[in-house]
């Protein structure tokens, strides 16, 4: 265990004393991977299955302006969630997402970037639910304590931050809604 921390810690010195200021040009592509750090599920008290997942690929149109496209998937899930009735309800969901980002990025400072953006994506949730152990039926009747998981649009605002220690590989912190409200990750220019 020592090892492989000593080479991590190795390699971590050795991208950030690299030498290298990052420029994209028109037509450059970007190809970033992330994981997302708060489940836009988490206000539900949701526990993790799969952490919120993102892959996006940016095509650089000018030097401080890139269209988009990303996919996203989380799975999460809720047991034993007591109802106002006294019944328990286990809630499990995976969600999926496909959209398309716009970003404005700053003017490079060194090896940071500042950027910020607009995304339209079509979110897929699939929610099963059982109530004290038992599908819950369609036509049942009673109140319901949830809204019908629906297929809809989605539209958000995001902020981040990229470095890139070295001129093909970066890093990138990122907050906005959409799969997950914060996510981070690594960055690849193609």
């Amino acid at each position: 265990m020592k090892k492989i921390s000593f080479i991590l810690a190795l390699m971590v010195c050795g991208l950030t004393f690299a030498q290298a200021q990052v420029n994209f040009k028109p037509g450059d592509l970007e190809f970033s991977t992330g994981v997302g750090i708060f489940s836009t599920y988490a206000k539900d008290g949701a526990q993790t299955i799969v952490p919120p997942v993102t892959a996006r690929l940016d095509l650089r149109v000018a030097s401080n302006f890139s269209l988009g496209a990303f996919a996203a998937y989380s799975s999460s899930e809720v047991v034993a969630r007591p109802l106002p009735d006294g019944t328990l309800q286990d809630l499990s969901n995976e969600t999926t997402m496909f959209g398309l980002r716009t970003t404005a990025y700053s003017n490079s400072l060194g090896k940071w970037q500042v950027y910020g953006g607009l995304s339209l994506a079509y979110s897929s949730p699939n929610i099963d639910e059982t109530i004290n152990d038992l599908p819950k039926s369609a036509e049942a009747e009673g109140p319901s304590f949830r809204r019908e998981p629906n297929n809809t649009m989605v539209y958000s605002a995001f902020i981040g931050s990229s470095y890139y220690p070295t001129k093909h590989i970066g890093f990138f912190g990122e907050v906005g809604y959409g799969i997950s409200i914060v996510t981070v990750g690594m960055s690849a220019k193609l």
